[in-house]
């Protein structure tokens, strides 16, 4: 199998409206009826951008701390 090459990542969000006044906008589907309903958990995948220098840093800190 391939490596993938897209540079995609999980990003989780979490909403928690519990005790709050303003309505929630973000979920539109069926009411659980409890205090669930003020809460939800958003995942997604996300492009990941980071420079060069960013990626070299972290691969040069990471090198190092896997030859300990």
């Amino acid at each position: 199998m391939a490596m993938d090459k897209s540079a995609k990542a999980p990003v989780i969000t979490v909403f928690d409206h519990r005790g709050c006044s303003r309505a929630p906008k973000e979920y539109t589907g069926a009411k659980a009826g409890g205090k669930d309903d003020e809460m939800m958990v958003k995942a997604q995948s996300v492009k990941i951008e980071v420079s060069a220098g960013t990626a070299e840093g972290v691969l040069a800190t990471t090198l190092s701390t896997l030859k300990k």
